[in-house]
């Protein structure tokens, strides 16, 4: 089993666990238990989604969508939003814009570009302000 699988598998049983007790929580908070059972299913689901895609991050030797799961945790609206957002972010095409050169892997400018960082920016390691962006100016 590779290191992918075992971190699917991990996971996975994470998110039953951390969801599992979210509902157990509402339960005993007097919520009823449709509301709690549609929650633990949008929670399971969540994380599942979720674990899919650092599965398939991990597979490409990218752990980026392991640790954004680690840190953003399971079973609750924070960290269903967290990690959706943070693992859309890594998985952005615009993250390929940002980064400092074709040479080096992507990640997302420290200081901006234009529009926020989204798309093509100035690359603040070159002494004219010069780009080098996948091939722009390189």
């Amino acid at each position: 089993m590779s290191f992918a699988d075992t971190m699917r598998i991990w996971s996975n049983i994470n998110c039953g666990l951390a969801s599992a007790t979210t509902y157990l929580a509402q339960r005993q908070n007097g919520v009823p238990a449709g509301y709690a059972a549609v929650d633990l299913m949008g929670n399971l689901a969540n994380g599942v989604a979720r674990n899919e895609v650092a599965y398939q991050m991990q597979q490409y030797g990218n752990p980026v969508g392991n640790h954004i799961n680690m840190y953003a945790g399971y079973g609750n609206p924070v960290s269903n939003t967290i990690g959706t957002l943070g693992l859309m972010s890594a998985c952005s095409p615009w993250m390929f814009f940002n980064s400092y050169s074709y040479c080096y892997p992507p990640m997302p400018m420290l200081g901006g570009g234009f529009y926020s960082g989204i798309g093509m920016g100035f690359n603040p390691m070159i002494g004219m302000g010069g780009c080098c962006h996948h091939g722009f100016w390189c």
